[in-house]
C-alpha cells in the first residue's frame, strides 16, 4: 500500500479512529463522491473499504481507480467472496484486500474469511 501522504485527493478525517484506521472522502473521476476506510495493519491485512454517496455498489472501474489510488500497479489486490453461509452484509460497500508485504502464499481460505469476519464485526486487534 501506498504511503498515505503521498495519496492525492482525499480529504482526510482529522479525528482519531480506533485501530490506525484512516477514514476519508474521495470524488472519483465518475464526479460520485465516496468515503474510504482504510486499515493498513488489520490481523495482517491492508483493507480498503469504499461506500459510494450515490446509495448503489461501487462499479469495477471505479473500485479499479481507488485499487490504483491506493497500491501500486504490480500489486495485486482482492476481492473477497466468502460462501454464503458466511456473508456478512452492512453496508453499500465494498472491500479491496492485500495481505500485508503481498505474500499470498501464506494465506489459506480461513486465513481470508477470519480476517473479513474480524473486520466486519468490528474484533480487529489495536
Amino acid at each position: 500500500m501506498k504511503d498515505l501522504k503521498s495519496v492525492k485527493g482525499v480529504m482526510w478525517k482529522t479525528t482519531p479512529m480506533p485501530y490506525g484506521i484512516k477514514c476519508g472522502l474521495l470524488e472519483l473521476p465518475t464526479g460520485v463522491r465516496c468515503s474510504v476506510v482504510v486499515g493498513n495493519n488489520e490481523d495482517g491485512w491492508e483493507h480498503i473499504s469504499v461506500e459510494l454517496y450515490a446509495r448503489r455498489l461501487p462499479t469495477w472501474e471505479e473500485m479499479c481507480y481507488v485499487k490504483d489510488l491506493f497500491w501500486d500497479d504490480e500489486e495485486e489486490v482482492v476481492q473477497i467472496h466468502p460462501k454464503k453461509s458466511q456473508y456478512v452484509n452492512m453496508t453499500e460497500a465494498l472491500h479491496l484486500w492485500r495481505p500485508i508485504g503481498g505474500d499470498w502464499r501464506m494465506m489459506n481460505g480461513d486465513a481470508y474469511r477470519e480476517a473479513g469476519r474480524s473486520v466486519l464485526n468490528g474484533e480487529v486487534d489495536e
